[in-house]
């Protein structure tokens, strides 16, 4: 059998001393963000995000409408493709350039609309899917960087650098290398936690 045994203390004052010890500074994040603007051989939409905890992914549309006149009327056939929070492996960033290639699947619709009296009379949507390789280079221009700072309601402040930049690219079939028909942006943002 086990016997517990209580002792009781009276009259006896016991001190203890307790020392709080400040947690670590929590760290600066950094977050870096990409994004093109093509236009010719369709138009193409791409943004690339790295954040300071997760994933590098990609967001990217594609649209292209080819118009005319069948039988006297006039109608356009269009098509687009898009692809969002697609995970990429193979991104480099600075802020003098940076170059993305990734394959990415994306889903496509369809549609043709004809105009009549002045009203569009659009066909039903098609939907479908697909898998294309992007690529895109980025190269920055001699401008100089901009620059933002701002501070937060809870004490963090924030700086974004950034860059224009010409851009190079292909995906869904089309190649794009005109600097006068396309650009992007490079951006790189810096959280500064407040002190503890």
């Amino acid at each position: 059998m086990i016997h517990f045994r209580t002792i009781l203390a009276t009259g006896m004052t016991v001190a203890a001393t307790v020392t709080l010890f400040a947690g670590p500074a929590q760290a600066d994040s950094v977050s870096r963000h990409a994004h093109a603007h093509f236009d010719g051989d369709g138009s193409m939409f791409v943004d690339v995000t790295r954040p300071a905890v997760g994933d590098t992914v990609v967001d990217v549309e594609w649209q292209k409408s080819a118009c005319g006149v069948t039988d006297g009327v006039y109608g356009c056939d269009s098509v687009s493709r898009r692809a969002y929070d697609v995970p990429v492996t193979r991104f480099s960033f600075s802020l003098t350039g940076a170059k993305l290639t990734a394959t990415v699947p994306y889903l496509e619709s369809r549609q043709h609309c004809d105009i009549v009296d002045g009203d569009e009379i659009c066909g039903e949507r098609q939907e479908s899917s697909g898998s294309t390789v992007l690529k895109v280079t980025w190269v920055a221009n001699d401008e100089p960087l901009q620059r933002e700072r701002w501070t937060g309601d809870d004490g963090t402040v924030h700086i974004t650098t950034s860059a224009w930049t010409t851009v190079s690219g292909s995906g869904f079939g089309s190649t794009y290398d005109d600097p006068a028909t396309s650009f992007g942006k490079l951006s790189r943002s810096r959280a500064i936690p407040p002190a503890a």
